[in-house]
């Protein structure tokens, strides 16, 4: 029961908090002009429709990867034992010995890996992520100060190192349930 529980609360989160940020940014600025996201600044999107279309298939994505991680898991740990931090983590996500750095510029061969691992780090970051603009809008409604310091640099460099965080601190628990 806890799982179920787990899956349906953190769902309804994410679902909740990307629709009240959709909801609150389009408040703001109807044509985009005001909007931060990437896909907006650097990827040139200008329309709501075709941004809420990528942004939906990315947040079902999320929660596909996060149902398989909840009711489908797959052991993402090496066999052998003795790999260091560094390898471990190279192996949660490709699946081989592979140093961390490995995980920037190298892809898991195996889609069930990947959608494992996503189910993990790319659930959690995207309950963070929530969180960081949930608050970052009832602070623009509700605060003078706030408005005045707000800046989309503060609140990606806030996302960003959370995100890392968040990795690294799953990354050292799995490694800590390895070396048991």
């Amino acid at each position: 029961m806890k799982k179920h529980l787990k899956f349906f609360t953190l769902t309804a989160w994410i679902l909740f908090s990307r629709s009240f940020d959709a909801y609150c940014t389009h408040t703001l600025t109807p044509d985009l002009s005001k909007e931060a996201n990437p896909l907006v600044t650097v990827g040139g999107v200008s329309s709501w429709t075709v941004l809420i279309v990528i942004l939906s298939i990315l947040t079902a994505y999320a929660l596909f990867t996060f149902y398989v991680r909840t009711y489908k898991p797959m052991n993402l740990f090496p066999e052998e034992k003795g790999y260091s931090f560094s390898h471990f983590v190279g192996y949660l996500f490709l699946g081989k010995k592979e140093p961390w750095i490995s995980t920037l510029f190298k892809y898991p061969s195996d889609m069930k890996r990947l959608n494992n691992y996503m189910g993990e780090v790319l659930t959690k970051c995207l309950a963070y992520a929530g969180l960081v603009s949930t608050l970052m809008w009832i602070l623009i409604h509700n605060s003078e100060y706030y408005k005045s310091v707000h800046s989309a640099p503060v609140v990606y460099t806030i996302l960003i190192a959370g995100c890392l965080g968040i990795v690294y601190q799953w990354n050292k628990a799995e490694y800590a349930r390895y070396l048991v």
